[in-house]
């Protein structure tokens, strides 16, 4: 209940004795106070919130002389331990007035009375009803086992009348003791206004009675930054465009960006566009420049590595290869052929360009029964007219002999015989004797499809 407000007091006897049980009387004025309670009386609470419960039973202890009231589905809220409830609607008739709350366990809730000075009688035995009220309480009530009291009341101006029917304290009357809301230290608010920097904008600013304050962000002008200031001391920050020296070290204004080409002489080139002042696209144009017929574009034709020019073939520009045979193979030739150029794979044949035989003699000279050395791949076959580079006479002798290939066809088929197969030397009958020497046979060649 939002519009009650708390009123607390204390009621002790002249040595500062506590005064439990005391009975606390709580007057609309004008109040007429020369009975006891007063008149008129005014509606009171202990909480901010009232709460009420119902019983399914009650009990009285023998050993405590206290009361245990069950509560039917749930206690209320506000039933705490110290603070006190008011029972009505109970038979028999002894469990209902107002108890001062011991303890709590689950549903069950025991009380005894709000002083120590008086035991609680057996009421008898539970029959039936009852009703429990932990806010609104009945006027008069007691002060608590320390002389307390409280009490939740509309704002305004009351009289508090104080009796003890023991007779441990004169009667006293307290009158005009005003309920402030909110309680003791409040004032009345009439204007809340809020401002905030430039910013942000308020809106519902002042209040004067009820409403909200709303907060919103301004509106700026576009390409403007929240920054301090953009030279001199530090000051608060505002919304303005950026300066120079805003920007990270190194940045600064680009107003040209001019282009060059530079190509090697095989090509032309020229720039359009350059330079750029504001806006605009740079055109590179590349073209290649005339060479004379049958160069290439390649590296050098020997030594080390250059930058490539255009000029005419070598042998070295083609693919080769060099193998070398020892005595051994020159003497086994006819039965096991040596390999030159490995087989290209399915779908490719080995096209020979040029054949080079290096010969060099040893201590012993070979001698030769017939039969020609020949180059095979596949069915395809070339022989030397002649074997008489290798019998050289014994070293220091040696011999060079060219061998370009004359050419050749293959056995039909699909594939033809020739594919896949490698370029082998090989002697056609009989093997050479009694040589020793060795030989170098370095091959230019093509790959190329069959298909």
């Amino acid at each position: 209940m939002s519009s009650q407000s708390r009123y607390d007091g204390r009621v002790q006897d002249i040595v500062g004795n506590a005064i439990a049980g005391a009975s606390i009387a709580v007057l609309t004025q004008p109040a007429v106070t020369t009975t006891q309670p007063g008149s008129p009386l005014a509606t009171i609470f202990n909480a901010a919130v009232s709460n009420s419960g119902s019983l399914t039973s009650a009990s009285w202890s023998n050993l405590t002389a206290q009361i245990t009231f069950v509560f039917s589905g749930s206690v209320p809220a506000d039933v705490v331990v110290g603070s006190y409830l008011s029972m009505t609607g109970v038979n028999p008739a002894g469990y209902n007035g107002i108890w001062q709350i011991v303890s709590i366990a689950g549903l069950n809730v025991t009380v005894t009375t709000p002083f120590t000075l008086a035991a609680i009688a057996n009421p008898g035995s539970y029959v039936s009803g009852g009703t429990a009220a932990t806010s609104a309480l009945p006027n008069p009530f007691f002060t608590d086992t320390l002389g307390n009291f409280f009490f939740y009341a509309a704002t305004g101006v009351y009289t508090v009348q104080i009796y003890d029917n023991q007779s441990r304290i004169n009667p006293l009357v307290l009158a005009d003791q005003g309920i402030l809301a909110g309680g003791a230290g409040s004032g009345s608010v009439t204007s809340v206004a809020l401002t905030m920097p430039a910013e942000f904008t308020v809106a519902g600013s002042p209040v004067t009675t009820s409403g909200t304050l709303a907060v919103t962000k301004a509106t700026e002008a576009a390409n403007t930054v929240f920054a301090g200031p953009s030279t001199g001391a530090a000051a608060a920050p505002t919304f303005r465009t950026l300066v120079t020296a805003d920007m990270p070290a190194g940045t600064g204004t680009v107003t040209s960006v001019a282009h060059t080409l530079t190509v090697p002489g095989i090509f032309t080139s020229g720039v359009t566009g350059s330079p750029i002042t504001t806006s605009g696209t740079i055109a590179d144009t590349i073209t290649l420049n005339n060479q004379n017929a049958n160069l290439v574009w390649a590296g050098p034709a020997s030594g080390a590595a250059a930058q490539p020019t255009f000029r005419t073939l070598v042998a070295q520009d083609f693919p080769f290869v060099s193998v070398s045979l020892s005595s051994a193979q020159i003497l086994a030739l006819q039965t096991t052929p040596v390999t030159l150029v490995a087989a290209p794979g399915v779908g490719f044949t080995i096209i020979p360009i040029l054949i080079v035989i290096k010969f060099f003699g040893g201590t012993v000279a070979y001698t030769d029964a017939g039969g020609a050395v020949s180059f095979v791949n596949g069915s395809m076959s070339a022989s030397l007219a002649s074997n008489a580079i290798f019998l050289v006479t014994a070293t220091p002798n040696r011999r060079i002999q060219s061998f370009p290939w004359p050419g050749a066809t293959d056995t039909a088929g699909n594939p033809p015989s020739d594919d896949n197969a490698a370029l082998v030397i090989q002697k056609a009958t009989n093997q050479f004797a009694a040589g020793n020497g060795t030989a170098a046979i370095i091959v230019w060649y093509y790959v190329v499809p069959t298909t």
